[in-house]
């Protein structure tokens, strides 16, 4: 059967029809020339209209073979490499290599549909079977808004298919972990001969992070007036080729709060002063009998030659103790939920709780821990008696 031809588009041989045009010329020299297939005439020529429509709104017709897999590395080195914290640029990359790439990658950013983004989101588990932490979810999120966000303003899409993506229900809040009082004596009970025993009566005593906590100088602990002032995190990220973004090698960085909020005063319980105060007195001995090789970082917690303790080492630390103790298996990140339901339990206001938890907003503190406030909505009503001044009938 002899091919016909209407404008740009013909017919094959199988039946189905084929629209081709030229659009422009790629960096060799070779025509830029681009095909689209339908089953009828109107189809194939709808497709070329689509595109040719995509070109004119500022489409760039030399990634048109551009993979999502192939344009990621590229945003991250270009666009978030110099922006971005050290460690959060370590966790977007682990998570495009683990999480995105294995189902997104191999799309074509032209090809690349609402509907594959939400099917991608839906489905997130982790390698057990469990749902992923919503920190997680939003995370992969930014990365998809982001990346693609950046996408349309170079002209290689002409709309960014993530701003339809909308979280799962499922994705609410997660339950918090926090331990009762008597787990609490129970593990610092078994690390009570530890020389970092006011670590971990610090994290239960104020509800610090524990990269607040392994950045904390005696400079910014005033036993005086009996507080503490957090004013950085330390953190182990790895080290970039500045020019490809290349990884070297890892090392331990310093930096300042992410938020304003995160900058803060807390106060100390006088039980916490006193055991920082045996703590301090402790270290004394240790500068004393290192000697010369004692690194002056002015660190509250180091290890025994002053050096910055590792967060890893940390963690094996608390896990060992924790199960010697006999009590739940939870993070240590449970300890700062743990000072949080202890201050609601003794009646802390919880805007001051907001605060010295270093949350941005009290909505925060609010969402994260209301299944440990009481219900007062009672007794705060009968401070509405009277108020009406209604007589019986």
């Amino acid at each position: 059967m002899p091919k016909r031809k209407l404008n740009n588009v013909t017919q094959r041989a199988d039946g189905r029809w084929v629209a081709r045009k030229i659009f422009g010329y790629k960096p060799d020299g070779s025509p830029n020339r681009k095909i689209f297939y339908g089953n009828t005439a109107a189809e194939a020529a709808h497709k070329l209209t689509d595109y040719e429509r995509q070109v004119e709104n500022g489409l760039n017709t030399d990634a048109a073979n551009l993979s999502f897999e192939q344009w990621l590395p590229l945003w991250m080195r270009e666009y978030k490499l110099k922006s971005l914290r050290p460690h959060t640029y370590d966790t977007y990359e682990t998570l495009i290599k683990n999480r995105v790439n294995p189902i997104l990658g191999k799309h074509k950013l032209l090809k690349l549909r609402p509907e594959h983004l939400q099917a991608f989101i839906n489905n997130l588990k982790k390698e057990n079977g469990e749902d992923p932490a919503v920190s997680t979810i939003k995370q992969i999120k930014c990365i998809l808004s982001g990346a693609l966000g950046q996408a349309v303003k170079n002209g290689l899409i002409t709309r960014n298919p993530a701003d339809a993506l909308s979280l799962p229900k499922g994705s609410s809040k997660r339950k918090v972990g926090a331990f009762t009082s008597s787990e609490q004596a129970a593990l610092l009970d078994q690390l009570k001969k530890h020389r970092l025993y006011a670590l971990f009566v610090l994290a239960l005593g104020t509800g610090m992070r524990i990269g607040e906590i392994l950045a904390l100088q005696w400079t910014e602990v005033d036993l005086s007036q009996n507080e503490i002032t957090v004013s950085a995190s330390v953190s182990r990220s790895k080290d970039r080729e500045i020019s490809t973004g290349v990884a070297i090698k890892s090392s331990l960085k310093v930096d300042a709060p992410k938020t304003k909020a995160g900058h803060r005063s807390i106060p100390l319980t006088s039980e916490v002063r006193q055991i920082l105060i045996e703590h301090r007195e402790a270290q004394i001995i240790e500068r004393f009998r290192a000697g010369a090789v004692w690194v002056k970082n002015d660190l509250v917690f180091c290890t025994a030659l002053g050096g910055y303790l590792e967060y890893r080492n940390v963690i094996r630390l608390y896990e060992s103790n924790r199960e010697q103790a006999g009590i739940p298996k939870l993070s240590f990140h449970s300890l700062r939920h743990s000072f949080a339901t202890n201050a609601i339990a003794a009646g802390l206001d919880y805007y001051y709780l907001s605060r010295i938890m270093g949350h941005t907003t009290i909505s925060i503190t609010l969402d994260t821990y209301t299944d440990f406030m009481p219900d007062k909505s009672r007794s705060e009503m009968e401070k509405m008696e009277n108020i009406l001044l209604l007589k019986p009938a």
